[in-house]
């Protein structure tokens, strides 16, 4: 598989806008915490909340219970959140790539 030099680029290049910018993450929960805990009195932590990366790594979370730190721990969070998401997409995008590939061969 041959890796492009402006994909490797583009990933250092998102990875160093999160870097920097995940510690300014805004603490106002969002619309489907909000219903849970807000509207329909949930407690932080019940068992819809205790994910890997609850709250970005929020003080209930494992990841800030192994990194024991805020601001780490959230950007960890949002690193582990993007290759994820990149993860998602890009698996069968080279798996659909590939298949194509055989096919027209």
């Amino acid at each position: 598989m041959e890796f492009n030099k402006k994909y490797i680029i583009g990933i250092v290049v998102l990875l160093g806008v999160l870097l920097i910018l995940s510690p300014f993450a805004d603490p106002s929960p969002d619309g489907l915490e909000k219903a849970a805990l807000e509207d329909h009195g949930a407690d932080e932590g019940e068992s819809f909340d205790l994910g890997f990366l609850t709250d970005y790594g929020a003080e209930g979370s494992v990841l800030h219970r192994i990194l024991e730190n805020d601001l780490i721990s959230t950007i960890v969070a949002g690193l582990i959140g993007v290759l994820v998401v990149f993860g998602l997409f890009f698996t069968p995008y080279f798996i659909l790539k590939q298949r194509s590939k055989e096919i027209s061969s």
